[in-house]
């Protein structure tokens, strides 16, 4: 998400346009990754995580969506202890944790790769599981909770709400085959159905709260429409 920050230059103030972006995530004995193991540093616009089958790329999305509150089910398994790396090498873990790194960014727009951090705007976000089947919050090394961290991740624009940040294998095509427009169910004008490719982009760009209000001026257009018409009608 776009944010805008104060810079000072010379004498002179101005604004600028900030973002989030992740600089790296750090797993330890999460699923594939035995001991603490570092994924990074990401671009400030595109990174590709390639390997061949098997090579624990799923897992590096797994663990994104783990930090961002995520139930054991959601992640492919019954339980959150199931996370902890077990292998013949490492048979008696006691815990799984991910760090996500996050910075605020000022784009260099001359420059495709370059790009100034804000100061003091570096924060980490983890979440650690244990063999009882419970996990816990930091950030930035504090104990924190799922509340506090969803509000910190959403005043910087994650859609925790929705997970439209994250596109995950198989919704692509699941997208794609979307109907253009939402049907209502039978026998009910009000009662809507699946929605189409129309709602899920007006949910994506925030449009969708306005969608109950329009609907009640455009009845009440209709209103003024039909005693114009029967004014005129007069007149004549």
């Amino acid at each position: 998400m776009a944010d805008t920050a104060v810079k000072v230059s010379g004498g002179k103030t101005t604004k600028t346009t900030t973002r989030l972006m992740i600089t790296k995530m750090v797993l330890e004995n999460f699923k594939s990754y035995a001991g603490p193991q570092t994924i990074g540093p990401f671009h400030k616009r595109f990174s590709s995580v390639v390997g061949p089958n098997g090579s624990g790329k799923s897992n590096v999305i797994d663990a994104l969506l783990f930090v961002f509150g995520k139930k054991a089910k959601q992640l492919r398994l019954n339980k959150v202890s199931e996370l902890i790396h077990k292998s013949a090498a490492f048979p008696t873990l006691e815990y799984a944790a991910v760090e996500v790194h996050f910075q605020l960014i000022i784009d260099d727009e001359q420059d495709d790769d370059a790009f100034e951090v804000v100061p003091g705007s570096e924060f980490v976000v983890s979440r650690t599981a244990f063999k009882n089947n419970t996990s816990k919050y930091a950030v930035d090394s504090r104990t924190s909770n799922f509340t506090d961290v969803g509000l910190l991740l959403r005043s910087h624009g994650i859609d925790l709400d929705n997970n439209r940040f994250l596109i995950l294998q198989g919704e692509v095509e699941q997208i794609a085959m979307m109907e253009p427009k939402g049907k209502t169910l039978p026998g009910d004008s009000k009662a809507k159905g699946e929605d189409g490719l129309l709602e899920y982009l007006e949910d994506i760009i925030g449009s969708n709260k306005y969608v109950e209000q329009i609907e009640v001026w455009s009845a009440e257009l209709d209103t003024l429409n039909e005693k114009r018409i029967e004014k005129v009608n007069r007149m004549k």
